[in-house]
């Protein structure tokens, strides 16, 4: 047995000493197995420990005492979600509230230069950031992120369409002297070789989100731009794309997937591969799209959900074998909160200047402006409230880290193919952790060939 990623201290802390059984022990609810070339890997999402166990380790587990004390085997009679229930209370109440705000997202606009049909957007008002306004926003961050380093998200609408405003808030921080570093949200289209120059110098952009829809005849018609000066928005997009990677501006792709272009962005990934191979910054994910996600109960036993998440996968795997998808590992640790809006170091800043913690509220539910110091407890508490478990999590391998909020649209329905998918991304970081394991291990083993 050997142990690829240690376990969460404050967890094992929590849980204690495991107790002894007299009618044997059963895996955790809460461990999943990865079959790798030199055996099993094993990871517990509750106490956040990865192990590897040869083929005759995982024939035999109770023959390993090792897998009882570290919660892999439990008592069969153990109420696993009563534990894990323990364990997320007494970190929710241990953990130390962040002290300023450090997180913010900025609509320079709400307005867009794209009319897409599936925009959550559609119907709210269309306003643009003024500088004045810029120029308090900045005093606003300066004043509240404690003079720590501040994450700025640019959003919109489409946030270059309004990009003066960027640069006034960033020169505004740096001669406040405001360590700041930032991402933005965008379609793409208006990332001219000016703008990346300065995305790079002064926004000091980390990386950027671009939605691809489809290959050019249905990303063209799905955008419908607002343009008519007879140029193919999207290779306008793909060479802004190709612009901002060789400046060194990682890409994110993201790829909203619905019947209209499940099959078409299977070819969409070809042409990105033949496009962009051997130029590093780009990764690329997929999303089913949200109305899809949301609708009404009948869906719940439509085969039409499952064909749907099926062809999804199909296009993880393409992406996969071209290496274009994100390698990400396993973190450390059971997550406290479930996104910016729960988190009390995030703030959302609209073009008005009012104070959100989602940027899915663009029209309601404000938490203050940036003219005032006071912001609404209520409303925040009101973002945190959680939804209560379901039948379903009883069993759900995901539960220790599952944080669903009665705000959060996306998260009212937990379908079947939710956790399947998300079960698949489990497995997959454990694979990329266990592979990173891997190479250090060789580099260390050669290292100690060269000293010997």
């Amino acid at each position: 047995m050997q142990i690829i990623l240690p376990p969460s201290d404050n967890t094992i802390k929590i849980l204690g000493k495991p107790k002894l059984s007299e009618t044997g022990f059963r895996w955790m609810t809460y461990v999943l197995f990865q079959p790798v070339e030199n055996g099993m890997l094993l990871f517990n999402v509750l106490t956040r420990e990865m192990l590897l166990l040869t083929p005759e380790e995982y024939a035999t587990p109770d023959s390993l005492s090792e897998l009882r004390d570290k919660w892999f085997r439990v008592p069969k009679a153990m109420n696993d979600q009563k534990y894990a229930d323990y364990v997320r209370f007494i970190r929710k109440t241990v953990c130390k509230k962040p002290k300023y705000i450090t997180d913010y997202t900025v609509f320079t606009t709400t307005d867009c230069n794209a009319r897409c049909f599936y925009c959550y957007e559609m119907g709210r008002s269309r306003i643009s950031m003024s500088n004045e306004t810029a120029h308090k926003v900045a005093d606003y961050i300066a004043g509240h992120c404690g003079g720590e380093k501040v994450k700025l998200g640019w959003f919109g609408g489409e946030p270059l369409l309004n990009k003066r405003v960027i640069d006034i808030i960033c020169r505004d921080l740096t001669s406040q002297g405001i360590e700041y570093q930032s991402n933005i949200i965008s379609n793409g289209y208006l990332f001219d070789e000016e703008t990346v120059r300065q995305a790079a110098e002064l926004w000091k952009l980390k990386w950027v989100q671009i939605t691809l829809d489809g290959t050019e005849e249905v990303y063209n018609r799905c955008k419908a731009f607002i343009y008519r000066d007879g140029q193919s928005p999207y290779q306008i997009v793909l060479n802004n794309i190709e612009r901002l990677l060789d400046t060194g501006i990682p890409v994110i792709v993201r790829m909203n997937m619905d019947n209209h272009n499940a099959e078409n962005l299977l070819t969409l990934v070809d042409e990105l591969h033949k496009r962009f191979a051997g130029k590093s910054g780009l990764t690329v994910y997929s999303h089913v799209l949200f109305e899809f996600v949301g609708n009404k109960e009948h869906i719940r036993e439509n085969q039409e959900r499952h064909n749907l998440y099926q062809k999804q996968q199909y296009l993880r795997e393409k992406l996969a074998d071209y290496g274009l998808n994100n390698k990400r590992g396993i973190s450390k640790n059971l997550p406290v909160n479930h996104c910016m809006a729960d988190s009390g170091k995030a703030l959302t800043i609209l073009p008005n200047g009012e104070l959100g913690v989602c940027e899915h509220y663009s029209e309601d539910n404000f938490v203050g402006h940036i003219d005032c110091d006071v912001l609404d407890l209520s409303m925040l508490q009101n973002f945190c409230e959680t939804i209560e478990p379901i039948e379903d999590c009883a069993d759900c391998f995901r539960y220790p880290e599952c944080i669903r909020l009665k705000k959060c649209v996306e998260q009212r329905e937990c379908y079947p193919e939710i956790r399947d998918e998300t079960r698949k991304k489990t497995l997959d970081a454990m694979k990329n952790t266990y592979f990173a394991w891997l190479r250090k291990e060789e580099a260390d083993a050669e290292e100690l060939s060269d000293i010997c």
